[in-house]
């Protein structure tokens, strides 16, 4: 009985340890860090995804708040479809060391913020990537490491599958109204799997967010080369609005959305416009980027050491939303509700307000209500729902046959609407 019973707890510790996982995503844990992009290098708004053995690489930028050379080094980290650690160790899924340093680094110039600018590209000489997933960067201090100061996530996929999609807004809920709907096909000719149902992972993500991302997708039908997707009430998703769009380049005038720019010893202060409530007004079309920044300043040739920082006053009037919290939404913030996008209720002023150090730049943003005891964000209160709206889907299918180790990423598809 004695034997049985320690059985039983190591199975269960074993068992809550498993489930326990960390589930990794783009994130900033450290105040020190700001305006961390993890993007395929050359390309402005492209999801972090590259082909294995391919030419493209990933490329981490981020900038420290000091002058002079903090010693940063990385570990890489092979993931399941849900961002939760795989069971390969780095022999399998890598050639090359971990805790190795990010030696690709410049000090700003003629700031008033004093920043040094940090830039990773993998893979590189000294690692190489031997299958396909996900992966996560974790990044310390060197002088403290077990201090991760950001985590950054991207893909490697191993294209063996042709996928195409369209979106619609006549859906399974209403007719162009609030909700857009998914179809999408896989084409399988020439791959084999030998239980679509079983052996496959569909992941789905609007605009980058992984908080209303869908998954655990069933297939409506399978041929004998394609498995199709429609008719799904779980690929329905509210369609939303436009996103927000805010431009500060120089501190000698204002750009889009800005009220006036101040300098208030030690940094040049950026009043944004008040925001209002949409969620009662009528569309109105606005070419937005979906969630994207872009860092630029006028007075610039390297905006990556030569972009200054303000601090940005945001501004949302509206009554106290009750039950939950307001976050900001966007690329910027990592779509992560946390304290980094948390903004606080001025009951005096009668609106939620946030004050951001932000690198010069092009942004867009959106505000997002995630209720008490929630990790699902909702930008309806807020922002308001209209089938017009442009959004961005990703569809990521993952191959896990009978007996394997990882999740194989073997297609990935993105469409833009309209």
């Amino acid at each position: 009985m004695k034997r049985f019973n320690l059985f039983v707890l190591a199975f269960v510790f074993l068992f809550v340890s498993v489930n326990a996982q960390e589930s990794f995503c783009t994130e900033i844990k450290h105040k020190q860090i700001k305006t961390l992009q993890v993007k395929v290098q050359g390309e402005m708004f492209s999801a972090p995804i590259i082909d294995l053995n391919g030419r493209k690489v990933i490329e981490i930028n981020f900038d420290a708040l000091s002058h002079g050379f903090g010693r940063y080094a990385y570990t890489i980290t092979h993931c399941n479809a849900d961002w939760t650690p795989s069971s390969l160790s780095a022999l399998e899924f890598m050639r090359g060391f971990q805790n190795l340093s990010i030696d690709d680094f410049a000090n700003s110039l003629n700031t008033t913020t004093f920043y040094t600018n940090y830039r990773l590209l993998l893979p590189n000489n000294d690692i190489r990537f031997k299958v396909s997933g996900n992966y996560v960067v974790k990044v310390y201090n060197e002088d403290n490491p077990k201090e991760i100061v950001f985590t950054a996530c991207f893909s490697v996929q191993d294209p063996r599958l042709n996928l195409t999609a369209n979106v619609s807004t006549n859906t399974d809920i209403d007719i162009n109204k609030e909700h857009q709907q998914l179809r999408f096909e896989i084409n399988y000719r020439n791959y084999e799997i030998t239980s679509p149902q079983t052996d496959l992972k569909v992941y789905v993500i609007q605009n980058n967010r992984l908080d209303n991302m869908v998954t655990n997708i069933q297939p409506l039908r399978i041929t004998n080369d394609k498995i199709i997707y429609e008719f799904n009430r779980d690929l329905i998703f509210k369609a939303g609005n436009e996103y927000r769009r805010i431009e500060f380049l120089s501190n000698k005038y204002n750009g889009m959305g800005v009220q006036r720019i101040q300098y208030h010893r030690p940094f040049y202060h950026v009043d944004l416009f008040p925001d209002r409530l949409r969620s009662n007004k009528p569309y109105l079309y606005d070419q937005d980027q979906n969630g994207h920044f872009v860092i630029r300043s006028s007075q610039a040739e390297d905006p990556d050491t030569e972009a200054d920082y303000y601090i940005v006053h945001f501004a949302l009037e509206s009554g106290l939303l009750e039950n939950g919290n307001v976050y900001l939404l966007g690329n910027i913030f990592n779509n992560v509700p946390n304290e980094n996008s948390k903004m606080e209720y001025n009951e005096d002023a009668k609106q939620y307000e946030k004050s951001v150090l932000m690198k010069q730049g092009t942004y867009n943003y959106q505000y997002m209500f995630v209720r008490d005891g929630e990790q699902k964000g909702d930008t309806s209160p807020i922002e308001g729902n209209f089938s017009q709206s442009s959004n961005e889907y990703r569809i990521m299918v993952y191959h896990r046959p009978f007996g394997a180790k990882y999740d194989q990423l073997v297609g990935v598809t993105n469409i833009t609407i309209p």
